[in-house]
């Protein structure tokens, strides 16, 4: 990639001398940006757990989860802006840094520091411990290598610890939590997450362990096995149904309200940056007719025209009909086009379609005040215990048997249970078929599933995990398995013709070089393309990244073919109306 930084120096200096006055890197005047100068000085474990958690949620489940984790999981198709297409802005990512170090770590870690050795808060003090180690853990694998031991001790210029040594350290302070809380022992009350049940803590602990060994697999193997193999060993100590979910959930009232709600409804934001579905994710529920798709997706206002062959009612005949379809997702880089693929845009059903008219989100769901944002759920962990039983890890049950398990799960998550067998007997889903799919619209890639059980895997654990966008861009740069594709408009400060869906984020480069240049440097050193979105962290698994230009494309309706079924008795089910032809 080209340099990344386009100011010239004396915006740079104009920058910096800012950055200087109103903001502080998570390593300049740790203590005292987070003071409240009306509050004790010891504040009890609760308000200080409460506030920790109140961040995180609004962090990395709403700012960050909507500006890059939902467009680098492939949730989101393109929308505005400098993180939505593969960018970043310099000021909004250092404001997140300092969030990150300020706002969650620093009170959860007061608890640490404060409580430890006083019994009558052990239980409290392991469960900041098990939400330190989540904290941390989204940082590194979204950054790589981060400030950890000195940050948390609050000094002024921290060194930089690597990806190894904070996976070493959250992994043992989860072992130390999952088999030491004490399930009669002292309570956190109030508990934003379990509402003070600590066999839940347990459960998360552990659950949180076997998840992130999963997740380093691939870059540190003997670590990563020796914590999975352990867990594993214990599956009742993991979270198994949904009533068990580690879920942050915002609130009714205002100060509380989600970011999506504050967002995206309660004011009228423009067009443009406005969360629309993802094509291809739409494309893979739609391939196998499954029901959370309505579910998940809200339908459009504003319904395309399609022209679609079906068989006629009674009849081995196919008969050609038109009729309006409410669900299409938008490309994530819009209507863009490769250079050199020559396609004429006349040919593309959704070419012209209005930002606002692709489908959005269920409103209900994930733009509600009060939404959940889901840390793991019960399905997620069966997906989890299928991979781990194919590596070898061990377990109960086979890996067909998590897998079918995980599925369930999410069918019960979402309300569509019932529907369950029909959708597992279909070629693809079923454990040991393929299926070749659906073609996306420019028929470079498919929703095709192969007979691989890894495929198959990780296939469903995207499809279940909808609105975890962190979590499944760690799985696509753990697996490289996902049927996706690059981002074909990206931001023009990347100075690239399409970009693969970047490998980190960028250090905050400019409060982080001018406030802490010396652990800024050395971790900069380490990294294989310096501070880009292209340096891989060492959990990601190398890949070989698609010359898009050699491929060949064509515009594609597959998405919007037999949507409602292959037959005219189908639409009619539905209660599509319709006109033949």
């Amino acid at each position: 990639m080209k340099k990344l930084n386009k100011h010239n120096n004396s915006l740079k200096g104009l920058f910096l001398l800012f950055a200087f006055i109103v903001i502080t890197s998570c390593t300049n005047q740790f203590d005292e940006l987070n003071i409240d100068p009306n509050a004790f000085n010891s504040a009890a474990p609760e308000n200080l757990f409460a506030g920790s958690v109140k961040s995180t949620l609004d962090l990395v489940g709403g700012h960050m989860n909507d500006q890059m984790f939902m467009m680098y999981a492939s949730y989101y198709g393109g929308k505005g802006g400098q993180f939505p297409n593969f960018f970043y802005n310099e000021n909004q990512l250092d404001n997140w840094w300092r969030q990150f170090y300020v706002d969650c770590i620093k009170n959860n870690q007061e608890i640490i520091d404060k409580f430890s050795d006083n019994l009558d808060y052990k239980n409290r003090v392991l469960i900041a411990k098990i939400w330190k180690s989540y904290i941390y853990s989204v940082l590194v694998s979204t950054f790589g290598g981060v400030p950890y031991e000195e940050a948390s001790l609050g000094l002024n210029a921290t060194n930089y610890s690597t990806e190894e040594y904070i996976y070493t350290d959250i992994l043992n302070l989860l072992k130390e939590a999952g088999e030491n809380i004490d399930l009669n022992g002292d309570q956190l009350l109030p508990d934003p997450i379990f509402n003070g049940n600590n066999q839940l803590w347990i459960k998360f602990a552990n659950s949180l362990r076997l998840k992130i060994a999963l997740r380093i697999s691939e870059g540190f193997p003997t670590l990563a096995e020796q914590h999975g193999t352990e867990v594993i060993q214990n599956e009742d100590a993991l979270i198994n149904v949904n009533a068990e979910n580690a879920v942050m959930k915002w609130g009714s009232e205002q100060q509380n309200w989600s970011f999506n709600y504050d967002r995206y409804i309660f004011v009228n934001p423009q067009n443009d940056i406005v969360p629309n579905v993802n094509f291809h994710y739409m494309l893979n529920l739609k391939t196998y007719r499954d029901p959370r798709l309505f579910e998940i997706i809200e339908p459009s206002s504003n319904p395309i025209q399609v022209i679609d062959s079906v068989f006629e009612s009674g009849s081995t005949e196919k008969v050609r009909v038109r009729y309006e379809l409410a669900y299409f997702g938008r490309p994530l880089g819009g209507n863009g086009l490769v250079d050199g693929w020559n396609l004429n845009q006349n040919d593309n059903i959704l070419n012209g379609i209005p930002n606002q008219n692709y489908c959005r989100p269920k409103t209900e769901t994930f733009m509600a005040q009060d939404m959940s944002f889901n840390i793991i759920t019960a399905s997620e962990m069966y997906f989890i215990r299928a991979e781990a039983q194919l590596k070898g890890w061990g377990g109960n049950r086979t890996a067909e048997q998590y897998y079918t398990s995980g599925i369930a799960n999410s069918f019960a998550q979402y309300g569509v249970a019932s529907k369950l067998s029909h959708y597992l007997q279909q070629d693809g889903v079923k454990w040991g078929t393929s299926s070749l799919g659906d073609k996306d619209l420019y028929s470079v890639q498919t929703s095709g599933i192969s007979a691989n059980p890894l495929d198959k895997i990780v296939r469903q654990r995207w499809l279940a995990s909808f609105n975890q966008g962190h979590d499944i861009w760690c799985l696509q740069k753990r697996t490289r398995m996902l049927p996706i594709i690059a981002h074909f408009s990206p931001d023009g400060s990347t100075g690239l013709d399409w970009s693969e869906i970047p490998e980190r984020m960028v250090y905050p480069p400019l409060s982080e070089s001018g406030f802490n240049n010396v652990g800024f440097t050395a971790a900069v050193s380490l990294l294989q393309n310096g501070n880009t979105l292209l340096s891989p962290l060492q959990m990601n698994k190398p890949f070989s990244p698609i010359n898009y230009t050699e491929l060949l494309a064509e515009f594609n309706q597959d998405f919007a073919t037999n949507f409602y079924g292959p037959s005219e008795d189908d639409l009619i089910a539905a209660g599509v109306t319709y006109t033949k032809l």
